[in-house]
Parts: C-alpha cells; structure tokens; sequence
C-alpha cells in the first residue's frame, strides 16, 4: 500500500482512521486516510499526546479511532469523546485477520487491522455504558469474585483440619442459626 506524506495542511472534509492497540506501557498506533496509509508510530498512553498530533498533523479532518476492549475498559473512549474525538470500542474477536497475521500477530499488526476496518467499516462497535452503570457493574463483579474467594479460602481450612484430625465443633457447622464466623458460611 502507499504511503502519503503530509504535504497539504488542510484535511477539510476528510476522515482519518485510527486504529490503537493498547497497553499500561504504550500505545501503538496507525493512520490511515480514505485513500492511503500515513503513519504508524509508538507512543506513551497519553490521550493528549495523541489528540494533539492528529489535531497539529491533520487539521480539519473527522477523526475516528478505535481500539479493542480489554484491561483499559472505557475510560480511553471517555476522554477522546470528551475532546470531541469520535473514538469506538471494538470486540477484538471480530476484527477481519487473514492466516498471514494470525502467524505474525504482533501490536503493530493489531493496531494496523483495527485501522483498516474502521476505515472499510468491518467493525462492530461495542456499546459503551456510562461510568455510572460501569461502577455499578464493576461492584457487582467484584462481590462475586470476593464470595468465590471466600469460599475457596473456607474450603481450604476445613481440608487442612481435615487432614490433621480436627473436628469442626458442632456450632460452626452449617444450618446453625445466628452463628457468626462460621466456617461453612
């Protein structure tokens, strides 16, 4: 594919397709015009950063970046929104890959098919709640996780008394109730 220099400073009326494929330590990312691939570079996970090399690079143009769902959640997709940046979550599952860059998957890679289906429009784009219902979501879970590793951490006391002989006195067994600190619930 060509690749286009930035030779005009204008990008009135041109979309200019982002796909990121971000980390806690760096973002990579790749540009792309209707017409042609412009750049790929690394960066710091910086919103701003990134914001401002598009709007000093690219002026005027609709800018839309996407990047997968994973460990960063949402609040990448929230700041560029705030900034006026038209910025999707994608489900990485339904980015279009060929055998070719399954083999050779790298960040790099990632980031390229992202920006390509965003610019042939093959991505699903992923709702993104707002932080109200992601709160709430993320309570919900955690309590989940907390109980089941209660549970797990219960069973293991019981096995290591188990082992060594111990009996669970009668008023730590289950059905007994108003019993507090019990180890069955």
């Amino acid at each position: 594919m060509k690749t286009a220099t930035n030779n005009f400073k204008d990008f009135s009326g041109q979309n200019i397709y982002v796909g990121m494929d971000v980390h806690n330590k760096s973002w990579k990312i790749h540009i792309y015009s209707d017409e042609f691939e412009l750049k790929a570079f690394s960066q710091e996970p910086d919103v701003d950063q990134l914001a401002a090399f598009l709007q000093n690079n690219y002026k005027k143009a609709s800018y839309k970046l996407a990047y997968e769902a994973g460990f960063s959640g949402f609040w990448i997709q929230r700041a560029f929104a705030a900034k006026g940046i038209n910025c999707s979550v994608i489900h990485a599952a339904d980015v279009p890959t060929n055998d070719k860059e399954r083999l050779r998957k790298t960040d790099q890679v990632d980031s390229k098919k992202i920006a390509k289906g965003l610019r042939n429009g093959d991505l699903n784009i992923i709702h993104v709640p707002d932080r109200e219902l992601e709160l709430d979501r993320q309570l919900l879970r955690s309590r989940k996780v907390l109980t089941r590793d209660t549970t797990r951490i219960k069973n293991r006391i019981k096995a290591i008394l188990k082992l060594q002989g111990i009996v669970i006195p009668p008023e730590y067994k289950e059905g007994k109730p108003g019993v507090k600190n019990s180890l069955n619930g």
